[in-house]
């Protein structure tokens, strides 16, 4: 009886495990939000470089999608931007550059720059004449938590393979094993269950289209993106966002970054170094933040790191003879918080008054 009432103690946690698990798995699988277990966006490249404005889907990794670019790429651009996605307007239009491809990815910090320029290094075995980049100050904070550039093997071993051939040392001693399982990943299942709530089966959808309707978000041939209306567009609903922030700006946990981190600063000295000897012009783009969330991070000093980075930059780039456009602090360039989409991103007009702005 004992026996009897063991084993069916065993065969209902083992049936409560399989389907639990199932239920993880399952949802993680045919989700998948963040388009890390499934990762194609090659239709959506193809389309895009033959010259059309693709919509974004619902899942749509931006890490992936630019393996897919490059990928697809017949020629090598002579010119392509890098960075975060404060960089994401800097395209033909504001640049005047013709021939070229904004790389930027959310968040990118300095081992998604490697990742990017190595993957045109592997494709072409060259690098275009033309590098430029997005930075922004988190990139030099020693606890970064950034990690997405580890999410997709082929992306995270661009980083490595780049990171070895201009620092001659290894990134990372390991492979991405230590990354989260996405298939059973409990904070991957419920983000995946957020997003379906919030998007309904739209979240199911993978399928590249060309875009007809101006009021979505959108990415154009040139790799630059179009926000959906109510961002793109100044609105006093979208200002009224703007002011609402309040305080230290914490992304990347960056109201804790009090210094230039050294490993971080020769990394990317290493980069830009190893770009300019092999004949590539390197320009650095700086966007502001919001003349509101300035008053926080650089009167109230709430982000003293900000103005260490800003500084640091412009002394590098004086050392480089390095070419600068933009500077963090707004209020340099006559800007106001109604051209901002949110605290730190300008809108498409704001980028080209601050890309054109002379000193």
């Amino acid at each position: 009886m004992v026996k009897k009432g063991l084993f069916n103690f065993i065969i209902n946690v083992f049936i409560y495990y399989a389907v639990i698990s199932g239920t993880i798995i399952g949802t993680n699988y045919f989700v998948d939000a963040s388009s890390v277990i499934r990762p194609q966006h090659t239709q959506m490249a193809r389309l895009a470089l033959e010259g059309n404005i693709i919509a974004t889907p619902e899942n749509y990794n931006e890490r992936v999608y630019q393996v897919c670019i490059v990928d697809n790429m017949k020629t090598l651009p002579e010119t392509i931007v890098i960075g975060s996605s404060r960089g994401m307007f800097v395209g033909e239009e504001i640049t005047g550059y013709s021939n070229i491809y904004n790389n930027c990815v959310s968040g990118a910090g300095i081992e998604d720059y490697y990742a990017l320029l190595g993957l045109y290094h592997e494709r072409f075995n060259d690098l275009p004449k033309r590098v430029i980049i997005e930075t922004s100050p988190w990139v030099f904070y020693a606890a970064n938590p950034e990690d997405r550039w580890r999410e997709d093997d082929t992306y995270y071993g661009s980083a490595c393979a780049f990171f070895k051939e201009v620092n001659e040392v290894d990134l990372e001693a390991d492979n991405n094993l230590n990354a989260e399982n996405p298939y059973i990943s409990l904070s991957y299942f419920r983000y995946n269950i957020e997003q379906w709530r919030e998007k309904g089966y739209e979240v199911f959808q993978e399928d590249a289209r060309i875009s007809i309707d101006t009021s979505e978000a959108a990415d154009f041939p040139d790799g630059t993106i179009r926000y959906e209306a109510s961002l793109e567009n100044e609105s006093p609903d979208r200002l009224n966002k703007v002011l609402a922030k309040n305080g230290a700006c914490t992304y990347e946990d960056s109201n804790n970054m009090t210094e230039i981190d050294f490993e971080k600063s020769m990394r990317y000295e290493k980069l830009i170094d190893y770009l300019q000897n092999n004949g590539v012009e390197v320009i650095i783009y700086m966007q502001p933040f919001s003349v509101t969330q300035c008053k926080y991070s650089f009167d109230d000093n709430l982000n003293p790191g900000y103005a260490l980075a800003y500084d640091y930059i412009i002394n590098l780039a004086n050392k480089r003879e390095i070419k600068v456009h933009g500077g963090y602090d707004a209020r340099i360039f006559g800007l106001s918080d109604v051209q901002f989409i949110d605290y730190m991103h300008l809108d498409r007009e704001g980028t080209n008054l601050v890309w054109h702005y002379n000193f």
